[in-house]
């Protein structure tokens, strides 16, 4: 898995051009200019997503959505991480870019799985 954070931004492209200012470079787009995708690569070669999710209404100063992008199936995730989620049986829910999971961990602080899907980009 591979770590990254998701904003709630008004404007992708602002907001995008402002963190390649930072260093981070693109990586791939939404088809209708609504999300985007950056990497950033530290000088050890890890690699790390900022997602940039277009929504007209402004969020609260902040707030963010860290998760991990999967590499394999989410129903698999799902499976290995049942018995710590305290009941609850999330729903995997389909976007526009592929498959999304949310869970919390033991102090409710929620996370996001992703599983994309490559041919519903540009």
């Amino acid at each position: 898995m591979r770590p990254y954070i998701l904003l709630y931004v008004t404007d992708v492209a602002r907001s995008q051009a402002w963190y390649e200012r930072l260093g981070f470079a693109p990586h791939r787009q939404g088809r209708h200019g609504t999300w985007a995708e950056l990497l950033w690569t530290g000088s050890e070669g890890e690699g790390f997503l900022l997602y940039l999710h277009g929504n007209p209404e402004a969020r609260p100063a902040g707030f963010a959505l860290p998760g991990f992008e999967v590499t394999g199936p989410l129903e698999d995730v799902a499976a290995r991480l049942a018995p710590l989620s305290c009941g609850e049986t999330p729903a995997i829910v389909d976007e526009g870019f592929g498959r999304t999971l949310n869970l919390r961990d033991p102090d409710g602080y929620e996370w996001q799985l992703v599983e994309h899907e490559p041919e519903l980009y540009v």
